[in-house]
């Protein structure tokens, strides 16, 4: 196996692979870097003997959480002792890298199932490290690949072994085999991400500018008062309208534009387009004139200055009223302090702050009671359970649902639900103890053009009720 360090010693059968300096070595780890395993990997493609590997593509995948919190210098001997401990635990690996960062390959003899390999990256991974007084629990995503139809090089075999490991991020899970069908799906997120950067740049100045906007657009969903039957708010939702395959939604695209980091501009256009868009609405028959929700990304509070000027300055330009501009976030692995710094300064300015999707993500309860929240939105999947044809589990989701209302009363937080479809669930909703409900069963989204319309044909048939 290759060196871990300059004066290791390498196992009989692998000497042409054990460079141990120059280009091909990681100096952090003392592993082959990229070059070096895919240097090796052509060797053995030029003696027919690919057919033979396994490749494990590996991603620490809690390592920049953690590197955030501990700091570089002990983020680097953590990436130190994985290395050590992937030599210890795969001794029959023919060649072991690190390729960038937290990423690291393991060329295997195809001895057992790819799967078993993996299973022991994982559960290695998972052992906790004890470092400088600190406990560091890591976790990994694993994407495999080995030699079959269409896959004729080393570089071909070591690029699906990377697709595998992206579909294993975007899918959430811990291991995925690469099929042919992934490479076409990722020439195809390619494309797109391209479409993506070019409709950006085509239209920056509208962008900026807040005008209209030839490929983004926004469309709205009404949140209503099931009890007075008041539009309390309607949320923004944004859309891509693409040259050649129409509209797509935001599950699209905003993790495309996240993870290349373009939220930044895309979300200041929607929260200047937003706020300019509800200053021109109508009030209700009360005279209260429905706010706007704006999801903001858990990637645009890592800048929080920008997040904060691109919110002011929306307010500014659109002159709308603070209280009307309700700012939606999810719940996330941010660090609780400076998230909570950054919406207080939001609730400072007059704005109220929602959390979505509440109960199926991160450290819930914690985040209630420590972050400055208004509203509490409560995830349609619980609505789901609900309306179950299992009386067990629709009972279980009711009780679930109950008891979030109750938290939700308990810490002064209006709560709303989401993903309501049917007239006939909306009683039953109010006498659990929510008043606000969002869904079809008052309208689908509507673009921004529409909603003058949507306003005026209740306050018409309030007052013919009347």
């Amino acid at each position: 196996m290759s060196n871990f360090s300059d004066s290791g010693s390498s196992d009989s059968g692998s000497q042409d692979h054990n460079a141990t300096d120059g280009p091909h070595v990681d100096p952090l780890t003392g592993l082959l870097g990229r070059q070096g395993l895919l240097a090796y990997l052509a060797s053995l493609g030029d003696d027919g003997r690919l057919a033979d590997l396994v490749i494990l593509n590996v991603e620490v995948s809690r390592f920049g959480h953690v590197n955030n919190s501990v700091g570089t210098e002990l983020g680097d001997r953590i990436i130190s002792l994985v290395a050590r401990r992937l030599v210890k635990t795969f001794p029959e690996a023919l060649a072991l890298g690190r390729t960038h960062g937290d990423h690291f390959a393991l060329c295997l003899p195809q001895s057992a199932a790819p799967e078993q390999f993996a299973e022991r990256v994982l559960e290695f991974l998972q052992r906790p490290f004890a470092l400088h007084g600190e406990v560091i629990v890591l976790s990994a995503r694993v994407g495999a690949a080995w030699l079959r139809p269409g896959l004729n090089t080393a570089e071909e075999l070591f690029h699906a072994s990377e697709v595998a490991l992206h579909r294993a991020k975007q899918d959430k899970t811990s291991i995925v085999r690469f099929d042919e069908g992934m490479l076409a799906e990722a020439q195809a997120s390619h494309r797109m991400e391209n479409d993506f950067r070019v409709a950006l740049v085509v239209n920056a100045a509208s962008l900026h500018g807040a005008l209209a906007n030839d490929e983004f657009l926004l469309h709205y969903q009404p949140i209503v008062n099931a009890r007075t039957d008041e539009v309390h708010d309607f949320e923004t939702l944004l859309r891509w309208q693409h040259r050649s395959q129409g509209l797509i939604p935001p599950s699209t695209f905003i993790p495309m534009a996240e993870e290349i980091r373009l939220m930044d501009v895309l979300g200041a256009w929607v929260l200047r387009r937003a706020c300019l868009d509800a200053q021109q609405w109508p009030a209700n028959a009360t005279g209260r004139t429905p706010g706007v929700t704006v999801n903001l990304s858990t990637t645009q509070f890592l800048q929080p200055e920008v997040l904060i000027r691109a919110v002011e300055d929306a307010l500014v330009e659109s002159g709308l009223a603070p209280q009307r501009l309700k700012l939606e976030i999810t719940e996330s692995a941010l660090p609780i302090e400076p998230l909570s710094a950054t919406l207080q300064h939001f609730r400072s300015l007059g704005c109220q702050v929602s959390l979505d999707d509440f109960g199926t993500g991160y450290s819930s309860f914690t985040q209630l009671q420590q972050l400055p929240l208004d509203y509490l939105k409560i995830d349609q999947s619980f609505l789901r359970g609900w309306e179950s044809d299992d009386p067990e589990e629709s009972e279980r989701y009711e009780k679930l649902i109950r008891a979030i209302l109750g938290l939700a009363a308990l810490l002064d937080l209006q709560p709303i639900v989401e993903g309501v479809e049917l007239a006939e669930e909306v009683p039953s909703i109010v006498d659990f103890g929510c008043e606000l409900i969002q869904g079809y069963v008052y309208a689908r989204p509507m673009p921004a053009r529409d909603v003058k319309t949507f306003l005026d044909a209740r306050l018409q048939k309030g007052n013919n009720d009347g």
